[in-house]
């Protein structure tokens, strides 16, 4: 079943391949494949998968880039850690001193350790809530308990020198 072309190409196969086409022959039969082709999807296809891919990128960025208020909550933290530690080396400083005095009296020694005890219970209650909320106001009320607690136990040491100062003076 071969048909009519095929024969006659097989035929005159001889006659024809020493025949060589135009130079642009090539050329136009594309610029007439290319014109009588139907309008592509394939552009718009592109165009929706850069567009997509774009956007996609930009709500990842968005969504993983901290903002300004973490930051500032960051660097907040960061801070009041820094003050934490320096205001429990001062307290515990000034506890090491006090032990000492308060075996001598001990009048001074019982309110004294019920304040300091009172402070440091708020201050752990504070603590747990702070981690739990991240709340400024409470990590200011952190700072406020530490400095009240560090005030006692300076105050507590004043009065002790005070009662000392006192005491060399009547002795001598």
């Amino acid at each position: 079943m071969e048909g009519k072309f095929e024969k006659f190409v097989r035929d005159h196969r001889s006659e024809l391949d020493d025949k060589t086409p135009p130079e642009n022959t090539w050329l136009n039969i594309e610029r007439k494949l290319e014109s009588s082709r139907p309008a592509s999807y394939l552009r718009y296809w592109q165009a929706a998968a850069v567009l997509f891919f774009v956007v996609s990128l930009g709500l990842f960025i968005k969504n993983y880039q901290p903002n300004e208020t973490e930051l500032v909550v960051s660097e907040t933290v960061q801070e009041f850690e820094t003050t934490e530690e320096y205001y429990f080396e001062l307290i515990e400083s000034q506890q090491g001193v006090l032990t000492s005095y308060l075996g001598q009296y001990p009048d001074l020694a019982s309110d004294f350790k019920n304040d300091l005890e009172e402070l440091s219970q708020n201050y752990n209650k504070l603590k747990a809530d702070f981690e739990a909320t991240g709340d400024m106001e409470v990590l200011h009320a952190l700072i406020n308990n530490l400095q009240l607690q560090q005030k006692l136990l300076s105050n507590q040491l004043n009065i002790i020198q005070q009662i000392e100062q006192e005491n060399e003076n009547v002795s001598i």
